[in-house]
């Protein structure tokens, strides 16, 4: 890993702008059926390719405006607020604004946009200054009902042990930096990428809309 504190952060993050084509590319020629499958018995496949896709976008939204948003940016936030809103979901976009695969694309692409947006004015010095607090109450859940605390217990504080860190006077307290935010928006595309190869694995689809033999998949 690169440490030179100077190193654009562009550099520090070179998959980003590659992202929004590898969706594309796996969703490409996929029926609605398809899109809206899910694999309840399984541990990754509660929710939809569609949702999946969805809550990518979402997470960007949610982390470079609402998180990071003020703090970066004061009044003058680069997208709407309302990106924000679920509709009532769990930790997806509004499917009443955006439902259509086209749509989810088009806000998957904008909001990894926002994501370079920002990228193109820090360095890896300036990401890792630039700090953040939050406030994890363990009765903290989503609609879900899952915990997030539970989630920042188990999962974040061990994979970002110098980006994300608890206070050590206040246990529900807790401070990241923007190094992290990038890290875990990152992280986000790939595991969901991931899932939607899995979701395609079960329909007897490979990867990028190959079937495991070699040949172009074809729509029922």
């Amino acid at each position: 890993m690169n440490d030179n504190l100077s190193t654009p952060a562009r550099e520090v993050f070179p998959e980003y702008p590659r992202i929004h084509a590898m969706f594309e590319l796996e969703v490409r020629e996929l029926s609605a059926e398809q899109l809206d499958m899910t694999q309840p018995g399984k541990s990754w496949g509660a929710w939809s390719i569609r949702q999946q896709v969805s809550h990518t976008a979402w997470a960007h939204y949610r982390w470079y405006i609402g998180r990071v948003g003020e703090k970066l940016f004061g009044e003058n936030l680069p997208r709407e607020k309302t990106l924000l809103d679920t509709g009532g979901g769990d930790r997806c976009l509004d499917a009443g604004r955006f439902f259509e695969m086209p749509d989810l694309l088009a806000a998957l692409e904008d909001a990894i946009g926002l994501a370079l947006e920002i990228l193109d004015g820090e360095t890896l010095g300036s990401l890792r200054e630039k700090t953040f607090t939050r406030r994890i109450p363990w009765d903290l859940r989503w609609a879900s009902g899952d915990g997030f605390r539970e989630w920042t217990e188990n999962v974040t504080l061990k994979t970002h042990p110098t980006e994300y860190r608890r206070d050590e006077t206040d246990p529900d307290l807790f401070h990241y930096n923007l190094e992290y935010v990038f890290r875990h928006t990152l992280w986000e595309c790939y595991a969901h990428l991931k899932t939607i190869q899995a979701h395609k694995k079960a329909m007897g689809l490979g990867p990028a809309g190959r079937n495991p033999g070699g040949g172009v998949s074809q729509n029922p």
